[in-house]
């Protein structure tokens, strides 16, 4: 076995197309003993890591891998198989266990694969855990494990199931209909039994995964037949999860599909007018549209900015004390629910809060400025601030939007992309701006 190359950690973990690295057998089995001889440092109890997956077709061997380097540092696997990121994080908080691994490329189609590890108390491992690990993984041979020993505790998801039922005690969904989209992926089954237990009238839309079809058109990144789904059953609201069921796009009673930033601008309103938003903040990333800003301060609420990604508005949110932040793309993040982004609880918990209401009343508050999003394939990702065409481009474009809009270009952490975002007081200089600026960075960088 030769030595590899250190695995890099994005902004959420492991990921890249499902048997390239660090998705392929041998960098996946050094990870999972690296991670063992992590665990193994603390006390000489067994050390236990619980494993799930979003219903990939690579997730067998991934798993088979993982457990392969585990077992070689001896430490004991538990597979819950089906299951969401959240309900992985849930269940590493509430058992006794040392560490958890979700199998999951999110919202990435099903040809890439990926790995989130999770500590003993539910939350992602820290960076320099995730950069000691990583040169660990690099300097590991350890002993292939034909067979390793694992575990069936699917049970376990109950557990998480009957969390639900505890943290809304009095929600009775009898007479409600609700339209889930799992984007065939982790939530499938988990999804629909929760909403049922309420009592509501669940249709189903993406709850059938094969291996090939999580995010294929549907789920939080393509909620337009959800959208058509509400409309035509009459619900109350449709929930589209991502393929581990950690972000959450909704969409209202006439059909509005709505995003993060709907959903803090009415749970930041309506938990400042209860008192019980501390600092009057919330914490949104920069990819927040400006209209969160506008309709927040029009009713005395601050927001505090982050860089992208959900582990940068967990960090704020435990600084400031804050009782809820999130992303524009659905991770959503109460302090009520340990800081875990779970689509399915910021359903449930709009369906608790709204009550009978309107939903699209409830979320009016909001106006949204338009925005334009292009993401451009790169071959590279040099400082984009050292590409002239691409700085100078940039430069006109602030000049140009002035203080009534704003331009936001960064690379993305998972992908090899550059993202390209612009708001302006009209879609048309948007849309125009935007794809200026994109075709450059095509040019540049492509």
């Amino acid at each position: 076995m030769t030595r590899i190359d250190p695995p890099t950690f994005g902004t959420d973990g492991l990921r890249a197309r499902a048997g390239d690295a660090p998705m392929d057998p041998e960098t996946l089995r050094r990870v999972g003993a690296a991670l063992g001889v992590l665990l193994q440092r603390s006390g000489e109890a067994q050390k236990r890591v619980l494993v799930g997956n979003d219903g990939r077709e690579s997730a067998p061997w991934i798993f088979e891998a993982l457990s392969q380097g585990l077992a070689a540092a001896e430490v004991a696997v538990a597979d819950i198989g089906l299951c969401t990121t959240p309900a992985l994080a849930f269940l590493c908080r509430t058992q006794p266990v040392d560490a958890g691994i979700m199998i999951s490329a999110s919202h990435n189609p099903a040809t890439d694969n990926g790995i989130k590890i999770f500590a003993a108390d539910g939350s992602k491992l820290r960076d320099e855990d995730e950069t000691e690990l990583s040169l660990l993984a690099a300097e590991l041979r350890p002993a292939v494990v034909r067979t390793p020993r694992t575990r069936d505790r699917s049970d376990l998801l109950a557990k998480y199931e009957s969390a639900f039922a505890e943290a809304f005690p009095d929600l009775d969904l009898t007479g409600r209909t609700v339209c889930i989209d799992a984007a065939n992926g982790g939530g499938s089954q988990l999804a629909p039994r929760i909403l049922r237990a309420f009592g509501a009238d669940v249709v189903e839309v993406a709850c059938e995964p094969d291996g090939f079809n999580i995010n294929d058109g549907c789920g939080a990144l393509h909620p337009e037949a959800t959208a058509a789904m509400v409309r035509e059953r009459n619900a109350c609201l449709g929930i589209c999860l991502d393929g581990d069921g950690d972000r959450g796009i909704f969409v209202d009673e006439a059909g509005n599909v709505r995003n993060g930033d709907d959903v803090l601008a009415l749970f930041g309103a309506r938990l400042q007018r209860e008192g019980r938003l501390p600092g009057d903040r919330v914490v949104a990333t920069v990819m927040s549209n400006l209209g969160l800003h506008k309709a927040l301060r029009d009713v005395g609420v601050s927001v505090h900015v982050t860089p992208v990604g959900d582990r940068n508005v967990w960090l704020a949110m435990r600084e400031l004390g804050a009782a809820i932040g999130g992303e524009q793309s659905g991770h959503i993040l109460f302090t009520d629910h340990h800081l875990v982004g779970d689509g399915l609880y910021t359903g449930i918990k709009l369906l608790a809060t709204v009550g009978k209401e309107s939903m699209a009343a409830a979320f009016a508050g909001f106006r949204r400025f338009p925005q334009e999003l292009v993401n451009v394939v790169v071959a590279r990702k040099p400082d984009l601030a050292t590409v002239p065409a691409i700085a100078e481009k940039a430069a006109a474009i602030e000049r140009a939007l002035g203080n009534e809009g704003r331009l936001l270009l960064r690379y993305s952490g998972t992908e090899p992309k550059c993202r390209v975002m612009i708001e302006a007081a009209d879609q048309a200089t948007c849309t125009r701006l935007c794809r200026e600026l994109a075709d450059i960075v095509a040019r540049e960088l492509s």
